[in-house]
């Protein structure tokens, strides 16, 4: 009798079947990232083709403006999410029921508040900046909205723990095919911009939806939540360092768009966010990784330091290869894909993809490395790493916007990133974590890992 987690692996060839035969946790990791990923591909494949004619029917001037309201939002998302991600993760896999339904309602709690606080800001930081301009006041404030139902993304984070992600790409992938389908509509029509941002807070809101009625049929009791001060302050305690991290991180990858529509334009945000849209299309897969291999790494850590080192090392492994093979193809073929997707109104983002695709090597081992200083409690360092590049993308885009415009907000992302994965080197006692990342970008050091199997045997 096969087992459910052993029974997809009949599908596979001889060779990668016999490889996976008795290793029931990489299975079942393997699993979770492909349930992960059949979520991200269907938005790639269905959502780049309507995000081209979007792109396309806007043009670089109104396409700039719609970017520029979700990249000035997503500057408060921290403030939603209050980093209380991987610590929810961390503390419900070793939680009974009675604990785990107080880290559930605190959590939701918690984010509430928050994304109700980071909608206002933004509301009143865009009447500052642009008071003359309702459109992109209105914009914001739909944007702003969608934060809101992302309070929900709790739900997803528990299937995450259960390594069970599957259940939470339902939801999604019905919510982004439905609203997809509303977005032709308004293209057909030739709808105004503003009912673009409304789709955008639609899909979030039928995910949230979707997500509350997966949750209960799967046994899941909202009604069993409730809020805790106290674990409210052991979240804050643990998580504050990841929440100013993640205002580091949205600073430094979303902050020249912001920073271009203030300083130039709404086509310069539009030329430069099609370049960063078909780079960054890619970042969904060491997110699905990290999120499938950590509570792996967990287990780990806890039962076996070899183990726990050698997964860390093949972590690291696959990000960088992975990382490099999108880095490589898409310099290749910069210029013919802007040319066929987009047209010649874009022209100009070929210019900037040929620069921002290499940042895709730190982004992927920094979300790998993340994980480790998770692991190991090190928060703190994961703050004061992303701050140092934040404050150096800034710092640059201030320098090389004026002078460069899209293509020195690229070169400013990419020296940013670049300094974030490099900081651990100057951390005592985390510069083996830095060896195995310079080990992971040697082809031949990476093979020779993955050649030499992982034990059978798993916690």
């Amino acid at each position: 009798m096969r087992s459910a987690n052993e029974s997809w692996t009949y599908l596979l060839p001889g060779s990668l079947r016999e490889l996976l035969h008795g290793r029931l946790q990489l299975q079942k990791i393997l699993s979770n990232i492909a349930w992960l990923s059949v979520d991200k591909l269907m938005r790639l494949g269905v959502g780049a083709v309507v995000g081209v004619w979007i792109a396309r029917y806007l043009g670089p001037d109104r396409f700039g403006l719609l970017n520029y309201t979700a990249a000035f939002v997503a500057l408060f998302s921290p403030l939603a999410s209050l980093g209380i991600e991987s610590i929810l993760v961390r503390d419900v896999l070793v939680e009974d029921d009675a604990s785990r339904n107080v880290s559930m309602g605190t959590a939701f709690a918690m984010r509430g508040t928050g994304s109700l606080v980071a909608a206002i800001l933004s509301c009143a930081l865009i009447l500052v900046l642009r008071p003359g301009d309702p459109l992109t006041i209105a914009m914001i404030a739909i944007a702003g909205g969608g934060l809101m139902c992302q309070s929900f993304d709790v739900i997803d984070l528990w299937f995450h723990s259960q390594v069970k992600a599957k259940w939470g790409v339902y939801p999604r992938n019905a919510a982004f095919l439905l609203m997809t389908a509303v977005r032709v509509v308004l293209l057909v029509r030739q709808a105004p911009l503003i009912a673009f941002a409304w789709a955008a807070t639609g899909e979030l809101a039928l995910s949230a939806a979707g997500l509350i009625a997966m949750y209960a049929y799967r046994g899941g009791h909202l009604q069993r939540w409730h809020a805790n001060f106290r674990r409210a302050i052991s979240f804050l305690k643990d998580s504050w360092p990841l929440a100013f991290a993640n205002l580091a991180v949205i600073l430094y990858m979303r902050i020249g768009q912001v920073m271009l529509g203030n300083i130039m334009n709404n086509t310069e945000v539009g030329i430069y966010s099609v370049a960063v849209r078909l780079a960054e299309m890619w970042y969904f897969i060491p997110m699905s990784i990290a999120s499938s291999v950590f509570p792996s790494v967990i287990k780990a850590r806890r039962d076996d330091a070899i183990l726990y080192q050698r997964r860390l090392e093949m972590f690291y492994g696959m990000m960088s290869m992975i990382a490099l093979s999108v880095a490589v193809t898409t310099f290749l073929f910069t210029d013919f894909i802007i040319k066929v997707l987009f047209g010649s109104k874009y022209a100009g983002a070929g210019s900037v993809l040929s620069v921002y695709v290499w940042a895709s090597i730190p982004v992927f081992l920094n979300i790998a490395s993340t994980q480790y200083l998770i692991a190991e409690n090190k928060t703190t360092v994961a703050l004061l790493r992303t701050l140092a590049g934040s404050v150096a993308n800034v710092a640059l885009n201030i320098v090389l916007i004026p002078r460069y415009g899209g293509v020195g907000a690229a070169w400013a992302s990419l020296i940013s990133y670049a300094v974030t994965t490099i900081f651990i080197v100057a951390v005592p006692g985390l510069r083996g974590q830095a060896a195995m990342m310079l080990r992971s970008l040697n082809p031949w050091s990476v093979f020779q890992l993955f050649r030499n199997r992982i034990p059978r045997t798993a916690p």
